[in-house]
């Protein structure tokens, strides 16, 4: 055999990636990966009566799975849509004005628990709170719309 000629077996090898990492504010500082973070995109009724509020849910790349499988559940228990997307590793809550938040904030407690001990991530007292504040908007808008 000669130099030219190729191995039938031997496969030709694989490129090499380049990997890029996150800016130096996203990166917690005992985990090496993103906190989650929640945060509302648009309140309730905001555009008008019936426009749902929308949160968004960003968590670290390992937890993807488990808060996929997490906030989908809950999604169908708790009157509300959730749409993943695990490449930039966010998730969409839309919730309606009949949406039922006590099971939104299980589940947002559950994505929380995600987190090793120790992460620099949101606490639970921050997460009943975020939800509470949204239930007391929610009623405002209903108690508007009565009148």
């Amino acid at each position: 055999m000669g130099r030219a000629e190729h191995h039938p077996r031997r496969r030709p090898p694989l490129p090499r990636h380049k990997t890029i990492s996150f800016p130096r504010e996203n990166i917690g500082r005992n985990r090496g990966g993103v906190a989650t973070k929640i945060r509302i995109a648009r309140c309730f009724a905001e555009e008008s009566v019936d426009t749902p509020a929308v949160l968004e849910v960003e968590v670290d790349q390992a937890d993807v799975p488990s808060a996929d499988e997490i906030l989908t559940f809950a999604s169908v228990h708790g009157n509300f849509v959730c749409i993943s997307d695990r490449i930039f590793r966010r998730f969409e809550i839309l919730l309606p004005l009949e949406s039922r938040l006590e099971i939104l904030k299980d589940a947002l407690l559950e994505v929380i628990r995600l987190e090793p001990e120790g992460a620099e991530g949101l606490n639970p007292y921050e997460v009943e709170d975020f939800v509470d504040a949204l239930e007391r908007t929610r009623q405002k808008v209903l108690a508007d719309d009565n009148a």
